[in-house]
């Protein structure tokens, strides 16, 4: 089968496809053809050798949809999604033809979404809400602030958000993405180039803050924390490059907030599968939208996660051609 192979880590543009072994699964395996797979920064982070725990030689990729062509009798022929914090890490992952991943992992793709929308869809929506659902226990009546409410992650927080019943408010950068974020659902708006986020995030609430904040830049942790009302659950995903921040600790305690951090990577493929079975129903009832990936083809790998790193859309591979 044809692949991207890690072999060494390095410049993620110098990777090539190779013709390998089409791997064989064991019992409690399936073997899946990929239709379409992600790119998400998480595999061109790994490609570099950015991203700790994997081993090589390695084929990248979290996120998968396929068809199961071999393993349980029950599942040959179905259409199936996912994603997983092992894969493209520790065991090998979707920018391949076909991938091995364990029987307990298969999770049926939802009904009209079309397989590059659900190719490069798991990670984003277990993300969000793994912070939003299991960490923020976000409910009915919550004021949730998003800050990077138009990024993938962010418009799955939309989404989960309205879902859940609560009153969203998108922290965006421009006017462009305003538009995305309120058609996904975000009651407000809240633009950063021209707006304070603590300030606009009080004057909203009434000097409240907001219920749940969830930052999923990295880059605004500090104005999190003054964002955020007393008792307040503040998540987050990311981080600077350097790893650091700056914030006001009494304000901090002061406020009785709770942070938490969600890293997705500590996850698998299995425990992924689980949380996308809690999502499938809002995605055949359009409760929740995933837009389809601008796809290309696996000899595009390259020029690919050269895009990625620079930030300029979302993207997913069709091994298949």
């Amino acid at each position: 089968m044809r692949a991207v192979v890690i072999r060494e880590f390095g410049d993620p543009g110098r990777v090539r496809v190779e013709e390998i072994a089409q791997p064989d699964p064991a019992a409690g395996e399936a073997l899946v053809k990929i239709a379409a797979a992600g790119v998400n920064p998480s595999d061109v982070k790994s490609i570099q050798g950015a991203m700790a725990g994997t081993t090589l030689p390695r084929i990248p990729g979290r996120d998968f949809a396929g068809v199961v062509v071999s393993g349980p009798a029950e599942w040959v022929g179905r259409e199936v999604w996912g994603t997983g914090g092992d894969v493209g890490f520790t065991r090998d992952g979707s920018h391949a033809e076909f991938m091995v991943v364990p029987a307990s992992a298969l999770m049926e793709k939802p009904r009209g979404l079309a397989m590059e929308a659900a190719g490069a869809a798991g990670l984003t929506f277990v993300t969000a809400w793994s912070a939003l659902v299991t960490a923020a226990e976000v409910g009915s009546g919550d004021t949730v602030l998003i800050v990077g409410a138009n990024g993938g992650v962010g418009s799955a927080a939309v989404q989960i958000g309205v879902a859940f019943g609560a009153r969203v408010m998108g922290a965006v950068r421009s006017q462009e993405e305003a538009e995305k974020v309120r058609e996904l659902g975000a009651t407000e708006i809240l633009d950063t180039s021209v707006q304070g986020l603590a300030e606009e995030a009080a004057r909203r609430t009434h000097g409240r803050g907001a219920d749940v904040v969830f930052d999923t830049t990295g880059h605004l942790f500090a104005d999190c924390v003054e964002a955020a009302g007393h008792g307040g659950r503040v998540c987050v995903i990311s981080a600077p490059a350097e790893g650091r921040t700056a914030f006001n600790l009494r304000n901090l305690y002061r406020k009785e907030l709770k942070v938490v951090g969600v890293d997705s990577r500590r996850l698998d493929v299995t425990a992924c599968a689980r949380l996308l079975a809690e999502m499938r129903l809002g995605f055949e009832e359009g409760r929740f939208r995933a837009t389809a990936a601008e796809a290309h083809s696996l000899e595009e790998a390259p020029a690919v996660y050269e895009r990625v790193l620079k930030g300029t859309g979302r993207f997913c591979l069709r091994p298949q051609g």
